[in-house]
């Protein structure tokens, strides 16, 4: 048991999209599957004829993004939300890459800071320092239907990525937050032995190990598997807890950060090691946009595009591998607007014109 711990495209750009993909789709349909000539399942949506139809708002999309982390090789994207700075990404990811920096196009990187996060939307505002580059331009979600095609940028804002929404909007409820570990039988004397610790779970990527004995969560003392699931159960997926363990008679303690039970359970089943993953936040959201594109977590807290390279939605989880949650603009643009206004007050700093204006 794991603890718990095409409708309607525009007009000019749909018909130079539609000729490129039709072309694509009808390329020989009876030829044997080992032919070179046969395109594959990620050829016949993202490939290279389809992708240059959307040259032209390649740019914009490219201008907007940055990529936010301590490195530019371990970073995610971020969306500039205004021409002062501000940028804004998902922020279970950034969490995991800190100390932050932004990463421009150039290959130059600037200081950020942390203006506000917000857990329910897990979305994090960040301001650049001395860095003006122009936002993105935002559109509407609202008209989506299911079917709809949609893009993103990935591969350090250099790759067109294409799927379509795949699902109907909805919200996406709390499956609980885990450690990522079994425990075994209560047989020890104080404390709770771990049985397995699930590879790239919050646990492993502490540094616990099978056969340790957990002796206490949060300073709270631990002697059963109850005790620990209580304990996990009170806190969400990127939550910080401290536990104290035993390691062949040393005491040590160390800080795991939680994870979605669904990221752990499919990573333990092995589902999707081999598809790159899903991100450490995969539910508890108010409302999402589900697509298909093909994108790692790497790619999540960019923006999603629509065909005229309007940002409709911010990229919030990698799920499985054909299953990518965003949310829609109109769930989280207010108050990243409220978050800025507040900001530029308090630092004295004058509104410039943000996002969609």
């Amino acid at each position: 048991m794991v603890n718990p711990i095409l409708p309607a495209l525009p007009a000019t750009r749909s018909a130079l999209f539609c000729l490129a993909l039709g072309a694509l789709l009808t390329a020989s349909p009876a030829l044997p599957a080992a032919d070179p000539w046969v395109l594959t399942d990620e050829d016949r949506t993202n490939g290279s004829a389809t992708l240059e139809a959307l040259g032209s708002v390649r740019e914009g999309a490219t201008s907007g993004t940055v990529r936010i982390g301590a490195t530019d090789k371990e970073s995610v994207p971020g969306v500039v939300v205004s021409q002062d700075g501000y940028v804004i990404t998902a922020a279970s990811e950034a969490a995991q890459r800190k100390p932050l920096r932004a990463h421009l196009a150039d290959g130059s990187s600037v200081d950020v800071r942390v203006v506000k996060e917000d857990d329910t939307l897990n979305v994090v505002l960040l301001k650049m320092e001395d860095s003006a580059l122009p936002p993105v331009k935002w559109g509407e979600s609202m008209s989506l239907k299911i079917g709809q095609w949609l893009f993103s940028m990935t591969g350090r804002s250099k790759e067109i990525r294409m799927g379509v929404m795949s699902a109907r909007r909805r919200a996406i409820p709390d499956s609980g937050a885990v450690l990522g570990v079994r425990f075994g039988v209560d047989d020890a004397e104080v404390g709770v032995i771990i049985e397995e610790v699930a590879d790239d779970s919050p646990a492993d990527r502490a540094g616990l190990k099978d056969d340790d004995v957990v002796m206490a969560v949060n300073g709270e003392k631990v002697f059963r598997n109850e005790n620990v699931a209580r304990i996990i159960s009170a806190h969400r997926p990127g939550d910080v807890v401290k536990v104290l363990y035993s390691r062949k008679g040393a005491e040590s303690e160390c800080e795991v950060k939680l994870a979605s039970k669904k990221h752990v359970i499919m990573n333990w089943l092995g589902e999707d090691f081999a598809n790159h993953g899903v991100s450490l936040r995969t539910d508890n959201f108010p409302e999402v946009i589900q697509h298909d594109q093909p994108l790692q977590p790497e790619d999540i807290g960019g923006a999603l595009f629509d065909l005229e390279g309007r940002a409709v939605a911010l990229n919030i989880a990698r799920v499985d591998r054909v299953t990518n949650y965003a949310l829609p603009v109109e769930t989280f643009l207010p108050q990243v607007t409220k978050w800025m206004e507040e900001d530029r007050k308090k630092n004295g700093t004058k509104n410039t014109a943000d996002a969609g204006e």
